[in-house]
């Protein structure tokens, strides 16, 4: 294969560039990152979802909202100067044709659940004239437009909560790229003593992340596919890439230093850290293979994007990189830094190796310990959706929604969809109309149920939302779920 290539170097070179324009051209062409997924699914949720959209199909997709909590440590929610600062705040968005409608405690219609317990706090309730994505993207505006007030105002709610995971994760990811990309390349530069060489390594993950990214856009017109893929794509693309490259790239130069010809050089550099690359691939790929078996899960779209992402590596690794360094050749040594690395034989590298091959038992056991005392934590591992408590602790989002759950006893902090199937009646016939009311009477009985919404009819199906102000990730939460199941 060293051969081959070093020989047909500038064809792989020109079908490299190739695919890098059809990776450009499929991230300009974008994907459904974040969508629900369409596919059949052996889940009883997903299966009483799609229940929901085949029979009950009158009902449109839900608008999104989010909620403003006004709060004041001087002034009651009853005191007019409070009233006059939260009418103050919406002025801006009652007039905003995006917005639906906003409910307070000062409407019409009493709304005493608006109101905190200590009646310092009061909720508007904005409703978004969009759904999904775009209501997402009109949020930050909609959240601008409310006007300065001596009440202090925090932001919370769906649309709130979901685009503070949006900015926080995007600013975690460009921080990761800022302060990684700079450090590898620096160790590669100290590594490889020449800057030539150190800017393959990084010139070949860049070309890895764009493909992955391609990769997983596209797999999102098939399945879902969770925005957190791209962290995959992004981390463990840069990781691969450099690592491999950086085998290959530093045995070539050996084998330079050592008197070949450039295209028997590449030839054993493929024969040896090629060969070893292309397993290691496969060997990764298989691993994060196995996060397809987390159906339901996003954990499934981040195990493709993470296989794609390291088949791409090793594609490069083994095309891309070697093509390159038969253009270059003995070129791949220029712009040094003028330090000399250690003679065959010798430096602290090798003299590690040496120490540790005489000593295979006593570097082992310790090293085996340490895994054993790093993995014990898995044994009280518990999957779980990430939820608010994911956010940083001074997010407004969040410091919102902690608010909204301690000091306002009917706000819910999840909903549990109950689906009555009856496949050959209608659910508005007397018996089904009986059974479905005693059905929702028993799950407003139980520990943790506010209140049970509904029933909400359609073809042969009727639709009951349990609601509860607790921790969806926590174990009273589940039990609704196993006591409702």
């Amino acid at each position: 294969w060293g051969h081959f290539v070093y020989r047909f170097r500038w064809p792989v070179l020109v079908m490299s560039i190739l695919l890098l324009g059809a990776s450009i051209g499929g991230i300009l062409a974008g994907g459904n990152v974040g969508a629900p997924s369409s596919s059949t699914s052996p889940l009883e949720s997903d299966r009483a979802g799609e229940l929901i959209q085949t029979q009950l199909l009158h009902r449109k997709q839900p608008l999104t909202s989010f909620d403003l909590l006004f709060t004041s440590r001087s002034a009651a929610v009853t005191d007019p100067t409070f009233r006059a600062g939260v009418d103050r705040a919406l002025g801006g968005l009652r007039g905003d044709h995006r917005v639906a409608s906003i409910a307070t405690p000062f409407d019409t219609a009493p709304a005493p659940q608006l109101v905190s317990k200590d009646g310092h706090t009061a909720i508007a309730h904005v409703t978004v004239n969009a759904s999904g994505q775009e209501g997402r993207r009109v949020y930050p505006q909609l959240r601008n437009e409310v006007r300065p007030t001596p009440l202090q105002v925090t932001a919370t709610g769906e649309l709130a909560i979901n685009s503070a995971f949006d900015r926080t994760l995007e600013a975690d990811l460009q921080r990761a790229e800022l302060v990684s990309l700079p450090i590898a390349l620096l160790l590669l530069v100290l590594i490889f003593r020449s800057v030539v060489a150190a800017l393959l390594p990084v010139g070949v993950s860049i070309l890895t992340i764009v493909g992955g990214v391609a990769g997983t856009l596209l797999i999102s017109r098939f399945t879902s596919v969770s925005q957190y893929a791209f962290n995959i794509v992004s981390l463990i693309g840069l990781g691969v890439s450099i690592d491999y490259s950086l085998m290959v790239v530093n045995r070539f130069r050996e084998e330079l230093g050592k008197g070949a010809a450039e295209e028997d050089a590449l030839a054993r550099t493929m024969a040896t850290a090629g060969r070893a690359i292309a397993f290691s691939g496969l060997t990764v790929a298989i691993g994060l293979s196995s996060l397809l078996f987390f159906q339901g899960s996003f954990l499934t779209s981040m195990g493709l994007a993470g296989t794609v992402v390291v088949a791409l590596a090793v594609l490069y690794g083994l095309t891309l990189l070697p093509a390159l360094l038969a253009v270059i050749g003995g070129g791949v040594n220029r712009l040094s830094l003028g330090m000399r690395p250690p003679a065959a034989g010798s430096g602290a590298w090798y003299w590690t190796a040496q120490w540790v091959m005489r000593r295979p038992i006593v570097v082992l056991v310790p090293c085996l310990l340490l895994l054993v005392a790093a993995a014990s934590p898995f044994t009280q591992l518990r999957m779980a959706n990430a939820s608010v408590d994911s956010l940083p602790p001074g997010n407004e989002a969040r410091m919102g929604y902690d608010r909204l759950i301690g000091d306002f006893s009917a706000q819910a902090a999840m909903t549990v969809g109950v689906v009555a199937h009856f496949p050959s009646a209608s659910p508005s016939d007397p018996g089904p109309r009986q059974a479905v009311k005693a059905l929702g009477d028993r799950i407003a009985t139980m520990p943790g149920v506010i209140r049970v919404e509904g029933p909400e009819t359609g073809g042969h199906v009727a639709l009951l939302t349990a609601v509860s102000n607790l921790d969806p990730s926590s174990d009273r939460a589940r039990n609704i779920v196993r006591a409702i199941r």
